[in-house]
């Protein structure tokens, strides 16, 4: 059996700190369970999450884990709503993992709580109260965190430093997900180009579909007010100290982001 605690500490201490991790702390969870397991210990040091990030497993993984999909918590919610035009900062650990995201963000109007029958994609676009523009700023201390796969990354917050909600898409129920488009560029240089329909099975639904199910084994479900990040839609994007991204959802607004070193606290 794993040290859930302690790896969650490790990873808690250092997060706080803003100091990087050289190695996996203890021993890396084998299976998605062990995972979720000191992940929600790491919540449990860490406080109540705004919200939940869902990504994508990768395919060649998804039969051996029995997942194609795996979810974190949101530790951090950057607010920019209002679309104002200036660079958001946002901190990431400094010699640790970053990445830029673009990603489609939901808002949930009301409790899912924890049922015996599948929710219906009727009964999840109703839980839905709005969709944004925005962007996930994937983060950790171990910097090998990503190549050491989703064991590694739910292990560690799901690899999220925050998440930077934007405008709302206001006819997003009346669109295809191939019109729900997104690009991302980073220090002037286009890196990723796609929108919705790059999410895999499902799409936006499928990534809530997911989540609301992933929480309920957990004991957990979504409340009224969370958040929901709900993937890659460019692709994962690594970012250091010093970079800028801007991410353009074509008519539904863009997002400009300066990546800044989080303080170091002794």
């Amino acid at each position: 059996m794993i040290a859930a605690n302690e790896i969650a500490r490790t990873f808690a201490s250092a997060r706080k700190s803003g100091r990087s991790l050289q190695d996996f702390p203890v021993t890396q969870p084998t299976s998605l369970a062990e995972a979720y397991d000191v992940q929600e210990a790491q919540i449990r040091l860490s406080g109540a999450p705004d919200g939940w990030k869902v990504a994508a497993i990768k395919p060649e993984l998804r039969e051996q884990l029995g997942a194609a999909r795996l979810a974190g918590p949101i530790m951090k919610l950057v607010d920019a709503r209002t679309g104002v035009s200036s660079e958001i900062d946002v901190a990431v650990v400094s010699g640790g993992f970053a990445a830029v995201e673009a990603e489609f963000v939901l808002r949930i109007r009301k409790d899912l709580p924890i049922s015996k029958e599948f929710y219906s994609e009727a009964e999840l676009l109703q839980a839905i109260s709005s969709v944004h523009i925005g962007s996930e700023i994937a983060g950790s201390p171990l910097a090998s965190l990503s190549d050491r796969g989703p064991t590694a990354v739910i292990s560690d917050h799901g690899n999220n430093a925050a998440v930077v909600v934007g405008p709302e898409v206001t006819d997003w129920r009346d669109r295809s997900p191939e019109k729900l488009s997104s690009k991302t560029v980073i220090n002037g240089d286009v890196v990723g180009e796609g929108g919705a329909s790059r999410l895999p099975t499902g799409g936006i639904l499928g990534s809530l579909a997911f989540l609301v199910e992933n929480l309920a084994q957990r004991g957990r479900f979504l409340k009224a007010g969370d958040w929901v990040a709900t993937g890659a839609t460019t692709g994962v994007h690594k970012v250091e100290p010093g970079d800028k991204a801007h991410l353009t959802f074509g008519a539904d607004g863009e997002l400009a982001l300066n990546i800044i070193a989080q303080q170091i606290i002794d």
